[in-house]
């Protein structure tokens, strides 16, 4: 198993085993960061549009936990 996929499946685990609210905060926070890196490579500060997606996916994970899978 290459190296890649392990990371990806140990991330993957450790993820699933969050409760909602915690994945929610890294889903807001990781989305956060990239509108943030992106907007720093293309020579903008994008501080209050990463601050925006940050806060819109945490609350839409919040309420819907759409990317949780459930046990149904």
């Amino acid at each position: 198993m290459s190296p890649v996929k392990r990371l990806y499946d140990r991330s993957d685990t450790w993820l699933r085993g969050l409760s909602q609210r915690s994945y929610a905060a890294f889903l807001g926070a990781s989305a956060g960061t990239g509108v943030l890196v992106v907007g720093l490579m293309t020579g903008e500060l994008l501080l209050v549009r990463a601050l925006t997606m940050a806060f819109v996916m945490f609350g839409l994970e919040c309420v819907f936990g759409l990317h949780q899978p459930t046990d149904e």
